[in-house]
């Protein structure tokens, strides 16, 4: 990073504020499905977009730690890659992304019906 550490980095910041706001995001998601758990109402929905949205923000998280890392974080050796490595199995276990959109599509009247 040109002689510099790379936290000072500019570009590292902005990033890093993306994905701060990406977290919060799935963390109000995660909250409001937990709220209407806690009121015995149906989750299913929400369950379903908290599963969609905290798996792809994992993704992309353990993604950009693998990049500020460069050679360093594709190295199988290392925490970056191990994290990479996993929360890409975690949108595959317990239901793919594509399964969690066909629900909330389902859920919401945008999946098409058979005639």
């Amino acid at each position: 990073t040109f002689n510099k550490k790379l936290i000072e980095n500019q570009a590292i910041h902005f990033k890093l504020g993306e994905l701060k706001t990406e977290l919060e995001a799935a963390k109000a998601l995660t909250y409001k499905a937990v709220e209407q758990y806690v009121n015995g109402e149906d989750v299913t929905l929400l369950a379903s977009m908290c599963k969609l949205k905290l798996t792809r923000v994992a993704r992309e998280v353990s993604d950009w730690c693998v990049q500020f890392w460069g050679g360093m974080g594709y190295s199988t050796d290392t925490y970056v890659n191990r994290m990479y490595r996993d929360m890409r199995l975690a949108s595959i276990g317990g239901g793919s992304d594509e399964v969690m959109l066909m629900i909330i599509a389902k859920l919401t009247g945008m999946y098409p019906l058979p005639k």
